[in-house]
């Protein structure tokens, strides 16, 4: 009995500890199952909004979930018809909205013209068409923000943005019509015979590739080159400007080539920049832009390339793992990675979708960066823009992904929202963002860089209020460099700090020394020494504060080269790639300074674009110029693997505000070209300069054009240029240099501009200041064809002098122009 007590106890104890290692070995693996959740990507499912325009379904709007301004206004422009009321198909997908309603606000944002809630509209089974019934409250031919609120059940309140401007002008139908029917012809060999009248065609343009075809292209590459391509589908038409005589029409649309398996499909943009005259229209500019899209059909692998067709290599953007076997790479808005041991092609990410009609899914305005590659496959990237799918659909951010090879599944660590629109915010991360060894994800937004903790998605700023000339990053963006305070000619010191280790050093010196960032040569830094009373004056502007010594300093802080010579003074400095050049001035009176020479500093870093490093070309028969991938081994095609991740993880997903410490922001120009963003640029100047080749226009913060290439009249005379410029020359005096607004009279700084590029202000109503030395000026009053009229306020004359005279006469005096725009 005692035995069988014993025999029981021991078993039950047994049974107990086992039921005990049982339960705690499940717990442990079911937390581990439960760490994270996966789920596919939610399809698209926002409404898209289209404006009726002269019988057209135009001017595509995507919906936004955050209030954007007027960050995102050039994405069109409406024009309202007679009668005001501006009628809207709406795309709801899913019969869902609750409510319309809409706001009219001058573009910055100060005054609210209208809020109005439509309390009626037609539902349909193709969706929705409302009409806005806006009320006589615009000035004709000026610019107004429309923003459109759709309260739908299952997203809320989604907004919508356009510009919008009453006007007669009725010539923008017929430069809409142009542009839809010169590219339809294009498709036709012998109907695009009619189009050979409005080329440029220049034998240097190059004709090789068919990714890109402007007005300067040959005929040939306009017809396709003999490509065999059909539309695709309907072709989505934009406004994106009318100004006066100046129209921008921006076209999307697709074209496939081949059938079944072997079908190549392709995404094509076409703008058009046109001038009205009564007689025709000009086509000032034409640009048309073809992207293939990767299919990753085991064909493309072969050899050792990885065949992608005919697309912009520079935005095709590469990383290779240590070992060199795996390789990402991003084309045409998807991330693809390939183990070129294995043979396995994985496509890590993408937001295209064959389940919708492409018309949201395909959204071009979002863009992919690659932050690292491990030899085991598994990738840390970037997703930055508008975000077309999931659960941030409709928002503007960036979020951070993590590629898992092993477990095929993404995971996504964090989202930040984020109130650019898509090209100013890549343009900030272009220049910098970095994921470093210690863990820290560095990353520039809105003038401001932070530093994100990966594990903790805390984060701290490391710089703002961020200044043209005032930092630099490294071509690696292991490096960042930049100094304190808003004086853009330099500070009493410069932070130079490691990405990758997150070490910074301090670079300083005596009590009057400006330290001012120049930029690296790889991974040295430059940066440039001036006294604080060096600054160079010019009409009672500053011009520059010139160096009179530049220094280079590794990682470790040893100076490598030192550049200094006794009176000379170094005002300008540009690093391209190994070579350091120098404009040198001398210097002459207290604050004054006269042009030298140029020098170069060479250095022995070995420089590398690994954007497009191992991106290659081949000439083809029908395709022309194609390019691919490069790889180290060779590839069977009937080998090779191609996989997609299984899932997505937002379980461990944070939304991380970024919020910087701006105590100053500068005023910026920006420069268009139709319907792209070129750049923005501290300096009037320099913004046109982009503007200019390209037929563009130069706006403000808020999107007002300030300089117009092709909207200028022929001829422009005033009377009395003193009248006419009253309010201009009373803030003349005292004009330092910075845009202000004073008394109606816009003051822009136009210094190194030509005489050709400031007319343009004459056209528009208000003299233009050329300085002629010791603060003297003339006012050029007016032009016609061939002369200016140059008036003088000190005696009262007026004289006219041949355009290309005056071209030499103001180059001369350093094209020292102030210019004003009369504003309300």
């Amino acid at each position: 009995m005692n035995r069988m007590i014993k025999k029981i106890a021991v078993l039950s104890a047994v049974f107990v500890a086992a039921t005990a290692v049982y339960f705690v070995w499940n717990q442990k693996t079911t937390e581990k199952k439960d760490v994270m959740v996966y789920t596919s990507m939610d399809e698209a499912s926002l409404p898209v909004v289209y404006t009726d325009m002269y019988g057209r379904k135009m001017n595509l709007l995507h919906g936004y979930t955050q209030d954007m301004k007027q960050t995102v206004s050039r994405e069109a422009l409406t024009l309202l018809p007679a009668d005001r009321s501006l009628n809207l198909q709406i795309s709801d997908y899913s019969g869902s909205i609750n409510g319309i309603s809409y706001e009219v606000r001058s573009l910055d944002m100060e005054r609210l013209v209208e809020r109005t809630t439509v309390e009626t509209w037609n539902q349909a089974d193709d969706g929705v068409s409302v009409s806005l019934p806006i009320q006589n409250l615009l000035t004709k031919d000026k610019e107004y923000l429309l923003v459109l609120d759709l309260d739908t059940s299952s997203k809320g309140n989604l907004l919508y943005y356009t510009r919008i401007m009453w006007t007669d002008n009725s010539n923008a139908k017929d430069m809409i019509d142009f542009a839809v029917d010169f590219t339809t012809k294009t498709f036709n060999y012998e109907q695009a015979k009619e189009l050979t009248t409005y080329l440029e065609s220049n034998d240097t343009e190059d004709n090789s590739s068919l990714s890109h075809v402007s007005i300067r292209s040959s005929f040939s590459q306009l017809t396709w080159g003999g490509l065999s391509v059909t539309p695709v589908g309907d072709i989505q038409a934009t406004l994106k400007d009318l100004n006066g005589i100046m129209c921008s029409v921006q076209l999307k649309y697709q074209v496939a080539r081949g059938e079944g398996d072997s079908r190549e499909l392709y995404e094509v943009e076409d703008n058009f920049t046109m001038k009205w005259d009564s007689r025709r229209i000009y086509l000032m500019d034409f640009n048309r832009d073809t992207s293939q899209v990767f299919s990753g059909q085991r064909e493309l692998f072969a050899g050792k390339r990885i065949l992608l067709g005919i697309i912009d290599p520079e935005e095709v953007r590469t990383a290779k793992s240590p070992s060199g076997n795996q390789i990402a790479y991003v084309v045409n808005r998807d991330l693809w990675t390939f183990d070129q041991k294995g043979e396995h092609g994985v496509k890590v990410f993408s937001f295209r979708s064959k389940a919708d009609d492409r018309i949201r899914s395909g959204y071009d305005q979002h863009d992919i960066k690659i932050l690292s590659v491990g030899d085991n496959g598994d990738v840390n990237f970037l997703v930055y823009g508008y975000m077309n799918r999931g659960i941030h659909e409709g928002s503007m951010g960036i979020a951070m992904y993590q590629y898992s090879s092993q477990n095929n599944a993404i995971e996504e660590r964090f989202f930040t929202p984020i109130t650019l629109s898509y090209e100013m915010l890549k343009e900030d991360m272009d220049q910098l963002a970095h994921l470093g060894s210690n863990g820290m994800l560095y990353l520039m937004a809105d003038r401001s860089v932070y530093g994100i903790d990966l594990n903790s998605n805390e984060y701290m700023v490391l710089a703002d209020s961020l200044m043209e000339g005032g930092y630099a990053v490294s071509g690696t963006e292991r490096h960042f460099a930049w100094q304190e305070g808003s004086d853009i000619y330099g500070a009493g010191v410069i932070h130079l700090m490691n990405l990758d280790t997150g070490i910074k050093r301090e670079i300083a010196g005596g009590d009057h020394d400006l330290y001012r960032p120049l930029g690296f040569v790889g991974d040295d830094f430059i940066y440039g020494i001036a006294n604080e009373g060096d600054k160079w004056m010019e009409n009672g502007r500053i011009l520059d504060a010139p160096m009179h010594r530049i220094e280079i300093m590794d990682q470790t802080g040893k100076i490598l080269k030192e550049y200094e010579q006794e009176n000379v003074y170094i005002s300008d400095v540009s690093v391209d790639e190994s070579r350091i050049h120098l404009t040198q001035v001398a210097k002459s009176l207290d604050q004054s300074y006269a042009a030298s020479k140029r020098d170069t500093i060479v250095c022995n870093q070995e420089i590398t674009n690994d954007e497009i490093e191992g991106v290659g070309s081949a000439s083809t028969q029908d395709r022309k110029k194609i390019y691919f991938i490069q790889l180290s081994k060779d590839t069977q095609s009937k080998d090779v693997r191609i996989t997609v991740p299984k899932k997505v993880a937002y379980e461990t997903t944070e939304v991380v505000e970024l919020k910087g410490n701006q105590k100053t922001r500068e005023n910026r120009y920006y420069a268009y070209s139709g319907s792209h963003f070129l750049g923005s640029r501290r300096d009037f100047t320099d913004a046109l300069a982009l503007a200019f080749d390209r037929m563009g226009v130069v706006t403000d913060q808020n999107q007002e054009i300030l300089w117009n290439r092709v909207n200028r009249p022929p001829i422009r005379n005033m009377k009395d240029p003193m009248k006419n410029g009253a309010v201009f020359l009373q803030n003349l005096e005292d004009f330092n240099g910075e845009r202000t607004k004073r008394e109606g009279v816009l003051m822009i700084d136009a210094r190194g501009c030509t005489l050709n590029q400031v007319l343009y202000f004459v056209g528009k109503g208000c003299p233009v200041a050329a300085f002629t030395g010791q603060g003297g000026y003339l006012l050029i009053s007016g032009y016609d064809q061939y002369n200016v009229t140059l008036y003088n306020p000190s005696t009262g004359d007026s004289q006219k002098m041949g355009i290309n005279d005056a071209s030499s006469f103001f180059t001369e005096k350093g094209n020292d122009f102030v210019c004003g725009l009369l504003r309300e």
